[in-house]
């Protein structure tokens, strides 16, 4: 029946999230009921019912339309003793993320009560931080559903990414520190973003804005969080009450003590869920203006540790600044992130007898114009001059190797945490990487990272290149234009299919079809690595 599958693929696609009330219509109406019944059995507006049924023929059969679109999944007790297996492998919690493990009947809850609620089949799915492993719940109840993670911890992508493919369906793992930014990737591609955000103001103002950048205009879009408090602070509720206000959310349900937890006994162990709607206002599918990254360059989002929201800014050891700063040569210099030593206003100078006046700027705002001009479709002149100076230390240190890849610096100098030293072995074929003496302690450390212009060593090695050196292209295009590139160099024609041919899309981490290099989890860049040298192995 083409003309019924049109019909249902047109329905689907303009209700999106939404069509699971449009099916429950249609099966009724495929059965006969009146109009009235059919409002009652999806709680659409009598006018939407007419609409969908206009024109619709009441023979089709029956068995087609109530199996269009539905998917076999997981569910009840065997969903949850997956989820059980699956969060046992789960790494350590990080105190300082604010990690507390969802049981594994929630995990399950939540995943039974989208999928129930809403048409996941073919919709994006998306889960800002995912300890909780909502993802790969919804996988298992919703196989079609297209599944996405952004997550800062690198343990847990890969713990992830490593499970689903196990499980046998795609997964997009994309590392990101919220507080820098969203990755441009995923802006305005998400039908439904889930997020157990920090239980602070600026945690959820922070979790909750980057969810709306991350969803698509469809009119049919939501967004769901968790959130708790203790009985003697229900003004943090009251915050978060009004802080959906701000943000143009509609309040559509919210399930008191939903999710429960292995811990957090605060709150009773224990959170309420809450699914909202984007109303007229609300920056849905937009990147973050500047000004909003400017409001949140000194937020400290989480409960405990250095990022704490009553945490002290960070202040470099002197010796480090000076060792940095040294490394930095002369010329003006562009000083990054927090805790140098540097007057106020707008052109701060550095510490008396150090030289020429340097200019600052917050380490989210770098991030995120420089992501914005990297990704522009006619990117202009660098936002920045000066040699930057960058200080990931201590709490952004898993962002040192990605300021590298995101900027694609002639020369840069970091400040970051020893353990997140950039990796040569990712990095090698556009920069050297120097360690720069620090004088005693060592910690927070410092590296020269400086781009060579040393020919390639081989074919793989100038396609690495051509990739490390793109960073607003995509990693598949990026690596068919450097075959390109190279064939052209060795005095020969390739065409883009051609190119394409040669790149194992098959072995590829999923991840890598629909990223960019610096918004890959470092065990994908990895690989990605070596896919790039064994495909090209004559």
């Amino acid at each position: 029946m083409p003309d019924l599958a049109d019909d249902i693929a047109r329905l689907r696609s303009e209700w999106s999230l939404d069509f699971a009330r449009v099916r429950r219509v249609l099966v009724g109406f495929a059965d006969g009921a009146p109009v009235s019944e059919l409002v009652a059995a999806s709680g659409l507006p009598r006018r939407d019912v007419e609409s969908i049924t206009a024109g619709l023929d009441r023979r089709s059969s029956v068995a087609y339309v109530r199996d269009a679109g539905t998917h076999v999944g997981l569910d009840g007790p065997a969903l949850e003793a997956r989820m059980a297996e699956l969060a046992a492998g789960l790494p350590p919690s990080r105190w300082r993320l604010d990690h507390v493990p969802a049981t594994a009947q929630t995990m399950a809850r939540r995943a039974l009560y989208l999928a129930e609620t809403y048409a996941l089949d073919a919709a994006s799915v998306l889960c800002l931080g995912d300890h909780d492993l909502t993802s790969l719940a919804v996988g298992s109840v919703t196989p079609d559903a297209e599944l996405t993670v952004v997550d800062i911890d690198e343990p847990i992508l890969d713990h992830i990414a490593d499970s689903a493919a196990g499980l046998g369906f795609p997964l997009t793992a994309a590392w990101a520190d919220l507080r820098l930014t969203l990755p441009p990737s995923l802006t305005g591609t998400a039908d439904l973003v889930f997020t157990d955000p920090p239980y602070t103001t600026e945690g959820m103002r922070l979790f909750l804005g980057r969810a709306l950048e991350a969803l698509r205009p469809t009119g049919h879009e939501r967004l769901a969080f968790c959130f708790g408090t203790g009985e003697r602070h229900l003004v943090k509720a009251l915050e978060v009450q009004s802080l959906l206000g701000e943000l143009r959310l509609a309040l559509e349900a919210m399930l008191p003590g939903f999710n429960h937890y292995d811990g957090a006994e605060a709150i009773g162990a224990r959170s309420d869920l809450y699914i909202c709607r984007p109303t007229k206002g609300a920056k849905v599918g937009e990147a973050a203006s500047a000004a909003r990254s400017r409001r949140s360059r000194t937020a400290r989002i989480y409960t405990r540790g250095t990022a704490a929201e009553e945490a002290a800014a960070p202040v470099i050891p002197e010796s480090t600044a000076a060792a940095a700063l040294a490394a930095a040569g002369d010329g003006p210099l562009l000083l990054v992130g927090e805790g140098w030593d540097t007057a106020t206003g707008d052109a701060p100078v550095l510490r008396e007898g150090e030289g020429s006046k340097a200019t600052a700027v917050p380490l989210p705002e770098y991030f995120g114009r420089i992501a914005a001009w990297a990704t522009a479709a006619r990117p202009g002149p660098l936002p920045f001059t000066g040699t930057p100076v960058i200080n990931t230390w201590p709490d952004h240190g898993a962002a040192t190797v990605r300021t590298v890849l995101l900027a694609a610096p002639e020369r840069a100098v970091i400040v970051s945490p020893r353990r997140d030293r950039p990796h040569a072995e990712i990095l090698g074929s556009a920069y050297d990487v120097a360690d720069v003496p620090t004088g005693p302690g060592g910690e927070p450390a410092v590296f020269l990272i400086t781009r060579h212009d040393r020919p390639p060593a081989d074919a793989a090695d100038a396609v690495l290149r051509h990739i490390l050196l793109r960073p607003g292209a995509k990693i598949v295009n990026a690596w068919r234009d450097g075959l390109i590139a190279d064939a052209r160099a060795a005095g020969t024609t390739m065409t883009k299919n051609e190119a394409r041919a040669h790149i194992p899309a098959e072995r590829l981490d999923p991840s890598c079809r629909h990223l960019r290099i610096w918004e890959l989890r470092l065990a994908a860049l990895a690989q990605l690595t070596r896919e790039v040298k064994e495909s090209l192995v004559l």
